[in-house]
């Protein structure tokens, strides 16, 4: 600093002190250079920060990683099946009574009718099986996202915004091609076989609908302390519920003294089929 500024700094009522007056005796002002010793040295806490020091792993920010059940459609459509589930339960309490009571008889649609009417049946079934599609779509989309990259461009854009739209549209493409399977079997075989068959699947889907929600609704909140109970527990019912399913229809052939081959020749079209075809029409890479 030469003698001109130094002059203009005390001027303007700046003191001017050594640099042994700030960092005390000895002090110089270095030049800028670092000074090197020839190598580093790895030191211990205590050295460095004295004596009992220790240095404690600082807790790392997990890197955040996108979901499609973490959208906020997801959420309102799991709140409102929710929402319209408890109501249902208070206002249907018989019908769901005869789906526990007579979940091992064929009968269960003809004791609801007896036991609260055919309207008020009709208004039931239309509600559970609407949760029903709801909750499948989500549990599709929960399924769907483990296999996705937390990379992958769906997670980009819209696409994960609209997600649930997308799996509720698959559940309906599916549903529709159940329905219209059994309408083209009946109109082609002119029996009254399908559409008993297409009644017995509506309403087992009721009957499934109904119980196992509760656990679906738990699964879908993503609550990872239950999964270790609710999981295991929702695939033991759900197991269950599809052995009655198949249980009924092969007694259903059998009363008919139609074929087992047709039996299996009916699940795989009306299920396996479209399954098929929707896995064959997705990408391979997500």
């Amino acid at each position: 600093m030469n003698n001109s500024l130094l002059t203009y700094y005390a001027t303007e009522g700046y003191r001017i002190v050594s640099p042994e007056a700030i960092y005390g005796r000895g002090s110089r002002v270095a030049s800028g250079e670092a000074l090197y010793d020839g190598g580093y040295r790895a030191i211990s806490p205590e050295e460095m920060f004295g004596g009992g020091s220790e240095i404690v792993a600082s807790d790392a920010i997990e890197p955040y990683i996108p979901t499609l059940s973490g959208e906020p459609l997801f959420h309102i459509l799991l709140f409102a099946t929710l929402v319209v589930y408890l109501n249902m339960i208070y206002r249907s309490q018989g019908f769901i009574g005869h789906l526990y009571r007579d979940m091992f008889t064929m009968r269960t649609e003809r004791n609801m009718i007896y036991q609260g009417g055919l309207l008020p049946l009709q208004h039931f079934k239309q509600v559970a099986s609407a949760i029903g599609f709801v909750s499948l779509a989500l549990v599709v989309l929960r399924f769907a996202e483990s296999f996705i990259s937390p990379t992958s461009p769906i997670y980009t854009g819209s696409i994960a915004t609209y997600a649930s739209l997308g799996a509720m549209l698959i559940v309906v493409v599916y549903v529709a091609w159940y329905f219209a399977l059994h309408k083209i079997v009946e109109w082609v075989s002119d029996s009254d076989a399908a559409p008993m068959l297409s009644a017995m699947g509506y309403m087992h889907f009721v009957r499934i609908s109904v119980v196992l929600y509760p656990l679906v609704a738990v699964w879908l909140l993503g609550v990872e302390r239950g999964d270790a109970f609710v999981v295991p527990l929702l695939v033991v019912v759900a197991v269950l519920m599809i052995i009655l399913y198949l249980k009924d229809t092969i007694l259903f052939f059998v009363d008919k003294k139609i074929s087992i081959l047709y039996w299996i020749l009916y699940l795989c079209t009306a299920f396996l089929l479209p399954l098929s075809f929707i896995a064959h029409l997705l990408p391979q890479r997500l």
